[in-house]
């Protein structure tokens, strides 16, 4: 089976002030296609944070972006932080190939402890609940958005993450799965490794916001993968081990 596996497009209303997915819907789905003939592909996988419900309802992205929506609701859906309330959305894709090797595929802002901990998890849901509410407020809503405008700003997603968090909890995947493919920080990795004298490999598939197309093919039977780039298609070689 040929994955191709993208996050992070934090779709929103194509506001060009607010908005960080910078793309035409009509072209995205343009290149998106163009990928998926080109590699025959047979699952597409959004590995979350695909659309902007921090500042949007689902409904008023839908509204603006309606090919678009409809395009990608046909995907597998893993739900990511920025969309952690989608319905329809899965946390995680898990696949064992003929040769008995696992694959795991997930958002990754698990690491995070407002999204990562019960507690966390608590306090975040208990807090959105209460925003829910107030909202219904038509001047609450609008703080509410500048608020999170100005967090985006002040911040310039991507974000600058923890590189070494996030690779020790790929880490700890990896003592279970063979692969283990993480989003959310928007910055493509790999990096090999050997538990028992077996690899392991983790991989992060990066972004498509801000008018660029990053992700990753993966075939889950020969374990060949090629990461996508923007302005460069080529095949990875392995160029960062870890021994344990």
């Amino acid at each position: 089976m040929i994955l191709l596996i993208i996050s992070d497009l934090h779709i929103g209303i194509n506001d060009p002030n607010n908005d960080v997915f910078k793309w035409n819907p009509h072209s995205f789905i343009k290149v998106m296609d163009s990928y998926v003939k080109k590699y025959r592909v047979d699952q597409v996988i959004l590995n979350g944070d695909i659309f902007e419900l921090y500042k949007y309802s689902f409904e008023e992205i839908k509204k603006a972006n309606p090919e678009l929506v409809d395009y990608l609701q046909q995907f597998y859906y893993i739900n990511g932080n920025h969309d952690s309330l989608c319905e329809f959305g899965h946390d995680f894709w898990e696949h064992t190939n003929s040769r008995g090797e696992t694959i795991f595929i997930e958002h990754g802002h698990n690491v995070d402890w407002r999204n990562g901990s019960p507690s966390g998890r608590f306090i975040a849901r208990a807090l959105y609940l209460f925003l829910k509410k107030l909202v219904i407020f038509k001047s609450v809503r609008k703080l509410y958005y500048r608020i999170v405008e100005w967090q985006d700003q002040l911040h310039r997603i991507p974000r600058k993450y923890d590189r070494y968090k996030y690779l020790n909890y790929a880490l700890k995947l990896l003592l279970k799965y063979d692969t283990v493919i993480l989003g959310h920080t928007h910055k493509q990795e790999f990096v090999k490794t050997y538990f028992i004298n077996k690899r392991k490999r983790y991989f992060n598939s990066g972004t498509c916001c801000h008018g660029k197309f990053e992700g990753m093919i993966l075939n889950t039977e020969t374990s060949f993968y090629e990461f996508i780039h923007p302005h460069r298609d080529r095949a990875q070689d392995d160029d960062e081990e870890i021994f344990l």
